[in-house]
């Protein structure tokens, strides 16, 4: 037992020392008027390779750090392919903004040129450019390199600030963001002691400590049992019936959708307080023979108190993404479940939600939350 507990403490501590120097980044959807999903997705599919490939993407749905991107086209020029053709080329540039998403400090930020061809539309532009990003560009290990350095610098000068942060997360027991918020305190900081004791404290609360039990050598007493002799009971045999069990009633909401080729209702609507995670759970039947593969996205919540929350408050699976395509077989029920998190307040009721299935939205108002 006392080996399998040094086990854990040392894969603990092993964990801690690791965040500590290789800070982890979730990408942002990119927000811009008159940018269309198609690019928003490409763009963040690009930017995951590219931090996979340096080692530097995070999949934790609690982590803290993020990269804030945004993609915009600055001009159009011509130039020659070949002999003959005159060939449109889209310029522009990409800046990503290092940042908490806890706190809203900004740490670093760059900016890359970008070029593609300009054939058609200015999201075929965008597209293109994008496509051109190459994950071994070396500019994209420099603003990693330069964003943890940045950050732990802001750490260092902000000891006080950070220690009293982590720990209101830590009393609003959002012990997963605590823990990735501390991650980048490094033994450079001076409230490193401070900080890496507070980390203990929250992965005491994660984990669960066996109980020790004693035995001291037991000593049996015989035992003299009497015979009794039973007299047979006549029981009828009574044959019951099972009665199944009522499906729980779906809350009341009003939905509308854009296609009449789609069919959609909510399950259940649950939030999940120590997670501060909302579940919302679907189910949905594509219609369309014709149609076997398509988006699922939750596009916009509006909360109780008429605020809109932002893009990283949502998600449609577990490593926080709004966005997802999946297979959609014509005529079958199909379930999904929609998140939303890290809310600044329990919701009671969500006012509105817009969601993308396949080709086609829904709408729901006035879903309340069952806490």
């Amino acid at each position: 037992m006392k080996k399998i507990l040094l086990q854990i403490v040392f894969f603990l501590s092993a964990t801690i020392a690791m965040a500590q120097t290789d800070i982890q980044f979730s990408i942002l959807k990119a927000e811009a008027d008159g940018m269309s999903a198609s690019v928003t997705n490409a763009l963040d599919l690009k930017l995951r390779q590219v931090f996979d490939h340096n080692g530097a993407g995070a999949a934790d749905l609690y982590n803290v750090f993020a990269i804030e991107p945004t993609i915009s086209v600055e001009k159009i020029i011509s130039t020659k392919d070949g002999v003959v053709l005159d060939v449109p080329i889209a310029q522009g540039e990409l800046v990503l903004i290092a940042k908490n998403i806890i706190d809203g400090a900004e740490y670093y930020s760059t900016s890359i040129e970008l070029e593609g061809e300009s054939l058609g539309s200015k999201d075929k532009a965008m597209k293109s450019m994008i496509k051109g990003i190459k994950v071994t560009d070396p500019a994209y290990k420099q603003f990693i390199n330069t964003a943890r350095k940045k950050i732990e610098e802001y750490y260092s000068t902000n000891c006080a600030f950070i220690l009293q942060k982590a720990k209101a997360l830590y009393n609003q027991h959002r012990y997963k963001e605590a823990i990735s918020y501390l991650s980048a305190a490094t033994a450079n900081i001076p409230c490193y002691d401070q900080a890496y004791a507070l980390q203990e404290q929250i992965l005491a609360k994660l984990g669960t400590k066996p109980d020790t039990v004693i035995v001291e050598k037991v000593v049996e007493k015989p035992v003299v049992v009497e015979k009794v002799v039973e007299k047979p009971v006549v029981v009828e045999k009574i044959v019951e019936k099972p009665v199944p069990a009522e499906a729980p009633a779906a809350p009341k909401c009003e939905i509308t959708i854009s296609m009449n080729d789609l069919e959609f209702r909510i399950l259940s609507c649950k939030g999940e307080p120590t997670q501060r995670r909302i579940t919302i759970k679907a189910e949905y039947v594509n219609q369309n023979v014709n149609i076997a593969n398509g988006d699922i996205s939750l596009d916009v919540v509006i909360d109780d108190n008429g605020k809109e929350l932002p893009r990283e408050n949502k998600a449609v699976i577990a490593n926080g993404s709004s966005y997802e395509w999946i297979s959609m077989p014509a005529r079958v029920n199909l379930k999904h479940d929609f998140y939303i998190v890290n809310y600044d307040h329990p919701i009671e009721t969500i006012s509105y939600m817009k969601l993308k299935v396949r080709n086609g939205y829904v709408e729901v108002r006035n879903l309340k939350v069952d806490w």
